[in-house]
């Protein structure tokens, strides 16, 4: 135990020195590891032995494990729970759905508890998703988190099937590690978790982590990026105001940007103050 609250000071040591006096004020945006160690497939030695909690987050998304880092997967949290899509290829649920409460992780991004909604976006036609990263970063150049129901009309999800742990660059390696097809469905219900924003001069020195989970922008003439997983779902929610039940997930899987919304409303997070933080840690037991 000794040697885990040394490993969470450090942490706390670490934060202060990376982002001083960002830690002063309400965070409104929580990061957890590294993303830029993220796509090149490293896990920090201080996470190693630590799990996450998602019962201390609004919603989240980044890389999970479930059962072991040789697991590590696309992940999103929401309602207490986090949602992986196992890799471990020893696993009899390899490139399934898992769920539980506490996960691992080498680098997610999650609205706090304490977090109130500022603002909601509606689709108010057709749209693809590429289109809707545009206009939120447009919008919200510092960027935004966001989270709730849509429907689409063209639905297209991939997900890693390998676990990036081993310092094999994702970006240069992405057939070794995205070796399963792209999953398409029409007229489907699913729950986004995503960030969207800017080109990376426009983000502040504290939003920095945030800037290397977001992937290129869709077009030399975009400078909106944007990232989401998603909960395919079998059927719409009975309740659009409560987050999605269990028995209702499929599956989960990164949204490709090509898949079409039709109808939905997602509640915005403007990314006003992001920070590292701790209220999600939870060491691991002896």
């Amino acid at each position: 135990m000794k040697k885990v609250i040394g490993i969470l000071l450090a942490i706390g040591i670490t934060a202060a020195v990376i982002y001083g006096p960002a830690l002063v004020g309400q965070v409104s945006t929580c990061v957890i590891g590294d993303m830029g160690g993220r796509a090149q497939a490293v896990i920090p030695n201080t996470l190693k032995p630590l799990y996450l909690d998602a019962q201390q987050m609004q919603f989240g998304l980044g890389s999970g494990a479930i059962g072991g880092w040789e697991g590590l997967g696309d992940a999103l949290a929401v309602n207490g729970l986090a949602w992986v899509r196992t890799t471990n290829t020893q696993s009899p649920r390899y490139h399934e759905t898992v769920s539980n409460r506490y996960f691992q992780s080498n680098a997610f991004v999650y609205v706090p508890l304490e977090r109130s909604t500022e603002v909601s976006w509606k689709a108010k036609k057709e749209i693809a998703i590429g289109k809707v990263w545009e206009e939120l970063a447009a919008e919200y150049p510092d960027g935004v988190t966001l989270a709730g129901y849509a429907r689409f009309s063209q639905l297209h999800v991939i997900a890693i099937a390998k676990p990036a742990i081993d310092g094999k660059a994702v970006a240069k390696n992405a057939t070794y590690y995205y070796t399963r097809p792209m999953e398409s469905t029409r007229d489907a219900w699913a729950y986004v978790v995503g960030v969207a924003g800017n080109k990376p001069s426009a983000v502040r020195p504290d939003h920095a982590a945030i800037t290397h989970l977001l992937p290129p922008a869709s077009n030399r003439a975009s400078q909106g990026r944007g990232l989401a997983h998603v909960l395919l779902l079998k059927s719409a929610p009975e309740n659009f105001q409560l987050p999605p039940a269990r028995e209702n997930v499929v599956a989960v899987g990164q949204l490709v940007t090509n898949s079409v919304m039709v109808q939905g409303e997602l509640k915005l997070y403007p990314i006003s103050h992001a920070s590292e933080c701790d209220s999600a840690i939870h060491a691991k037991a002896n």
